[in-house]
Protein backbone atom coordinates (compact mmCIF):
# COMPACT_ATOMS: atom_id res chain seq x y z
CA UNK A 1 0.00 0.00 0.00
CA UNK A 2 1.13 3.33 -1.08
CA UNK A 3 0.48 6.87 1.35
CA UNK A 4 3.36 8.62 -0.30
CA UNK A 5 2.53 12.40 -1.19
CA UNK A 6 1.34 12.96 -4.78
CA UNK A 7 4.24 14.45 -7.24
CA UNK A 8 2.86 17.31 -7.46
CA UNK A 9 5.82 18.10 -10.67
CA UNK A 10 3.91 15.43 -12.77
CA UNK A 11 0.92 17.69 -12.51
CA UNK A 12 -0.03 21.00 -14.92
CA UNK A 13 -2.65 23.42 -14.25
CA UNK A 14 -3.97 24.33 -18.30
CA UNK A 15 -6.49 27.24 -18.26
CA UNK A 16 -8.37 27.39 -21.71
CA UNK A 17 -9.56 30.27 -22.97
CA UNK A 18 -8.92 32.96 -19.76
CA UNK A 19 -9.73 36.12 -19.87
CA UNK A 20 -7.85 38.45 -17.88
CA UNK A 21 -4.21 38.36 -17.47
CA UNK A 22 -4.90 39.43 -13.33
CA UNK A 23 -6.82 36.31 -13.16
CA UNK A 24 -3.74 34.47 -14.34
CA UNK A 25 -1.12 35.75 -12.02
CA UNK A 26 -3.06 35.09 -9.35
CA UNK A 27 -3.71 31.15 -10.18
CA UNK A 28 0.01 31.26 -10.32
CA UNK A 29 0.19 32.58 -7.32
CA UNK A 30 -2.22 29.76 -5.84
CA UNK A 31 -0.33 27.26 -7.57
CA UNK A 32 3.15 28.50 -6.11
CA UNK A 33 1.65 28.74 -2.61
CA UNK A 34 1.14 24.86 -3.23
CA UNK A 35 4.36 23.76 -4.42
CA UNK A 36 3.11 23.72 -8.44
CA UNK A 37 4.53 25.19 -11.01
CA UNK A 38 3.63 23.98 -14.63
CA UNK A 39 1.55 26.51 -16.13
CA UNK A 40 -0.44 25.67 -19.52
CA UNK A 41 -2.42 28.53 -21.25
CA UNK A 42 -4.88 27.55 -24.30
CA UNK A 43 -6.06 30.83 -26.68
CA UNK A 44 -5.90 33.37 -23.52
CA UNK A 45 -7.69 36.75 -24.90
CA UNK A 46 -4.90 38.69 -23.50
CA UNK A 47 -1.89 36.94 -22.68
CA UNK A 48 -0.02 40.06 -21.15
CA UNK A 49 2.42 38.94 -18.80
CA UNK A 50 3.21 42.37 -17.18
CA UNK A 51 -0.27 42.44 -15.92
CA UNK A 52 -0.28 38.89 -15.05
CA UNK A 53 3.05 39.76 -12.81
CA UNK A 54 1.34 42.44 -10.39
CA UNK A 55 -0.99 40.07 -9.21
CA UNK A 56 1.30 37.00 -8.75
CA UNK A 57 3.52 38.94 -6.85
CA UNK A 58 7.57 38.15 -6.97
CA UNK A 59 7.54 34.93 -5.63
CA UNK A 60 5.41 33.37 -8.49
CA UNK A 61 6.88 35.42 -11.27
CA UNK A 62 9.22 32.28 -12.29
CA UNK A 63 5.88 30.28 -12.82
CA UNK A 64 4.84 33.38 -15.57
CA UNK A 65 7.83 33.67 -17.06
CA UNK A 66 8.19 29.62 -17.81
CA UNK A 67 4.18 29.33 -18.87
CA UNK A 68 3.51 28.14 -22.58
CA UNK A 69 0.48 29.43 -24.73
CA UNK A 70 -0.98 27.21 -27.20
CA UNK A 71 -3.94 27.55 -29.94
CA UNK A 72 -5.18 23.37 -29.67
CA UNK A 73 -6.19 22.06 -26.71
CA UNK A 74 -6.06 18.90 -28.32
CA UNK A 75 -2.32 19.05 -29.05
CA UNK A 76 -1.69 20.22 -25.47
CA UNK A 77 -3.08 17.09 -24.29
CA UNK A 78 -1.26 14.41 -26.14
CA UNK A 79 1.34 13.53 -23.76
CA UNK A 80 -1.07 13.43 -20.89
CA UNK A 81 -1.93 9.96 -19.27
CA UNK A 82 -5.06 11.63 -17.12
CA UNK A 83 -7.31 14.69 -17.68
CA UNK A 84 -9.51 15.63 -15.06
CA UNK A 85 -11.91 19.33 -15.98
CA UNK A 86 -13.09 21.48 -13.71
CA UNK A 87 -16.74 22.08 -14.06
CA UNK A 88 -19.60 23.69 -12.07
CA UNK A 89 -22.94 23.03 -15.04
CA UNK A 90 -24.79 19.70 -14.86
CA UNK A 91 -26.39 17.70 -18.24
CA UNK A 92 -26.34 15.23 -19.87
CA UNK A 93 -23.02 14.91 -21.10
CA UNK A 94 -21.64 16.32 -17.65
CA UNK A 95 -22.72 13.59 -15.95
CA UNK A 96 -20.72 11.59 -13.54
CA UNK A 97 -19.13 14.87 -11.26
CA UNK A 98 -16.74 13.99 -8.75
CA UNK A 99 -15.51 16.02 -6.09
CA UNK A 100 -12.32 17.34 -5.19
CA UNK A 101 -11.42 14.56 -2.58
CA UNK A 102 -12.39 11.38 -5.11
CA UNK A 103 -10.39 13.30 -7.98
CA UNK A 104 -7.51 13.53 -5.29
CA UNK A 105 -8.31 9.36 -4.43
CA UNK A 106 -7.75 8.67 -8.03
CA UNK A 107 -4.98 10.55 -8.75
CA UNK A 108 -3.48 8.89 -5.93
CA UNK A 109 -3.55 5.78 -7.39
CA UNK A 110 -1.95 6.33 -10.78
CA UNK A 111 1.47 5.07 -11.55
CA UNK A 112 4.63 7.65 -10.62
CA UNK A 113 5.26 7.66 -14.34
CA UNK A 114 1.82 9.26 -15.45
CA UNK A 115 0.75 12.64 -16.10
CA UNK A 116 -1.87 15.18 -14.80
CA UNK A 117 -3.61 17.46 -16.40
CA UNK A 118 -6.31 19.75 -14.77
CA UNK A 119 -8.62 22.01 -16.62
CA UNK A 120 -9.63 25.24 -16.12
CA UNK A 121 -12.21 27.20 -18.49
CA UNK A 122 -12.56 30.36 -18.91
CA UNK A 123 -14.19 32.80 -16.15
CA UNK A 124 -17.55 33.55 -18.46
CA UNK A 125 -18.40 30.56 -20.04
CA UNK A 126 -16.58 27.57 -17.97
CA UNK A 127 -15.18 24.72 -20.72
CA UNK A 128 -17.68 23.67 -23.51
CA UNK A 129 -18.75 19.93 -24.03
CA UNK A 130 -16.63 19.96 -26.94
CA UNK A 131 -13.45 20.25 -24.44
CA UNK A 132 -14.93 18.39 -21.69
CA UNK A 133 -14.94 15.22 -24.08
CA UNK A 134 -10.90 15.02 -23.31
CA UNK A 135 -11.50 14.30 -19.67
CA UNK A 136 -11.06 11.54 -17.61
CA UNK A 137 -13.01 12.82 -14.56
CA UNK A 138 -15.40 16.16 -14.35
CA UNK A 139 -14.77 17.84 -10.85
CA UNK A 140 -16.81 20.23 -9.51
CA UNK A 141 -16.29 21.89 -5.83
CA UNK A 142 -19.17 21.96 -3.99
CA UNK A 143 -20.61 24.94 -2.74
CA UNK A 144 -23.80 26.37 -1.61
CA UNK A 145 -26.22 28.43 -2.77
CA UNK A 146 -24.08 30.25 -4.70
CA UNK A 147 -22.13 28.24 -7.60
CA UNK A 148 -19.90 30.64 -9.46
CA UNK A 149 -16.04 30.61 -8.04
CA UNK A 150 -13.21 32.53 -9.48
CA UNK A 151 -10.71 31.54 -11.65
CA UNK A 152 -7.95 31.57 -8.81
CA UNK A 153 -10.03 30.10 -6.43
CA UNK A 154 -10.71 27.03 -8.14
CA UNK A 155 -6.75 26.62 -8.67
CA UNK A 156 -5.89 26.85 -5.38
CA UNK A 157 -8.61 24.38 -3.83
CA UNK A 158 -7.90 22.06 -6.17
CA UNK A 159 -3.67 22.45 -5.79
CA UNK A 160 -4.11 22.48 -1.81
CA UNK A 161 -6.27 19.22 -2.15
CA UNK A 162 -3.84 17.66 -4.42
CA UNK A 163 -1.04 18.98 -2.31
CA UNK A 164 -2.66 17.04 1.05
CA UNK A 165 -1.24 13.86 1.64
CA UNK A 166 -3.77 11.44 -0.21
CA UNK A 167 -5.26 8.25 1.71
CA UNK A 168 -3.25 5.08 1.17
CA UNK A 169 -3.97 3.28 -1.65
CA UNK A 170 -2.34 0.61 -4.08
CA UNK A 171 -0.53 2.20 -6.87
CA UNK A 172 -0.22 0.52 -10.21
CA UNK A 173 3.06 0.26 -11.55
CA UNK A 174 2.40 0.94 -15.43
CA UNK A 175 1.30 4.35 -16.25
CA UNK A 176 -1.88 5.14 -18.05
CA UNK A 177 -2.04 5.76 -22.00
CA UNK A 178 -1.39 9.22 -23.09
CA UNK A 179 -4.18 10.99 -25.36
CA UNK A 180 -2.16 10.50 -28.04
CA UNK A 181 -2.09 6.66 -27.97
CA UNK A 182 -5.87 6.67 -27.01
CA UNK A 183 -6.31 9.09 -29.87
CA UNK A 184 -4.92 6.31 -32.34
CA UNK A 185 -7.50 3.84 -30.61
CA UNK A 186 -10.30 6.30 -31.15
CA UNK A 187 -9.01 6.84 -34.90
CA UNK A 188 -9.02 2.66 -35.58
CA UNK A 189 -12.21 2.51 -33.72
CA UNK A 190 -13.93 4.98 -35.97
CA UNK A 191 -12.48 3.16 -39.05
CA UNK A 192 -14.42 -0.28 -38.28
CA UNK A 193 -17.51 1.57 -37.00
CA UNK A 194 -17.10 2.87 -40.84
CA UNK A 195 -16.41 -0.64 -41.89
CA UNK A 196 -19.08 -2.26 -40.23
CA UNK A 197 -21.33 0.40 -41.59
CA UNK A 198 -22.38 1.10 -37.97
CA UNK A 199 -23.76 4.80 -37.54
CA UNK A 200 -26.53 7.00 -36.63
CA UNK A 201 -27.23 9.14 -39.90
CA UNK A 202 -29.37 11.69 -37.91
CA UNK A 203 -25.93 11.54 -35.12
CA UNK A 204 -22.93 9.95 -36.81
CA UNK A 205 -20.72 10.54 -34.02
CA UNK A 206 -23.21 8.80 -31.39
CA UNK A 207 -21.29 5.46 -31.25
CA UNK A 208 -18.07 7.29 -31.69
CA UNK A 209 -18.65 9.33 -28.66
CA UNK A 210 -20.04 6.18 -26.98
CA UNK A 211 -16.76 4.32 -27.15
CA UNK A 212 -14.73 7.32 -26.19
CA UNK A 213 -16.43 7.39 -22.99
CA UNK A 214 -16.23 3.65 -22.68
CA UNK A 215 -12.06 3.75 -23.45
CA UNK A 216 -12.34 6.97 -20.95
CA UNK A 217 -13.49 5.17 -18.01
CA UNK A 218 -11.89 1.98 -19.01
CA UNK A 219 -8.31 3.41 -17.77
CA UNK A 220 -5.68 1.56 -20.79
CA UNK A 221 -2.55 1.08 -19.79
CA UNK A 222 0.25 1.51 -21.38
CA UNK A 223 0.59 -1.15 -23.93
CA UNK A 224 -2.65 -2.25 -24.03
CA UNK A 225 -3.30 0.78 -26.76
CA UNK A 226 -1.19 -1.99 -29.15
CA UNK A 227 -3.04 -4.92 -28.41
CA UNK A 228 -6.44 -3.17 -28.99
CA UNK A 229 -4.60 -1.36 -32.05
CA UNK A 230 -3.23 -4.93 -33.31
CA UNK A 231 -6.70 -6.46 -32.73
CA UNK A 232 -8.73 -4.17 -34.83
CA UNK A 233 -6.02 -4.06 -37.47
CA UNK A 234 -6.64 -7.80 -38.08
CA UNK A 235 -10.54 -7.49 -38.29
CA UNK A 236 -10.25 -4.32 -40.66
CA UNK A 237 -7.86 -6.65 -42.78
CA UNK A 238 -10.33 -9.41 -42.54
CA UNK A 239 -13.59 -7.53 -43.05
CA UNK A 240 -11.41 -5.90 -46.55
CA UNK A 241 -10.92 -9.86 -47.29
CA UNK A 242 -7.40 -9.95 -46.47
CA UNK A 243 -5.76 -12.75 -45.45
Amino acid sequence: MSNAPIQTQQIAIILVRPRYPENIGSAARAMMNMGFSELILVNPLEPDQERMRKTATHHAAGIIDTLTIHDSLEEVLKPFTFVAATTTRKGKKRHGLITPQSFVERVGTLSTDDKVAILFGSEDKGLTNDELRFADALVSIPTMDFSSINLAQSVMILCYELSRKPPAGEKNPLRLANKQEIGKVHEAIENLLHAIDLHNPENPDHWAARFRNLLSRAGLRAGDTSLVLDFIGKTLKKINGGA
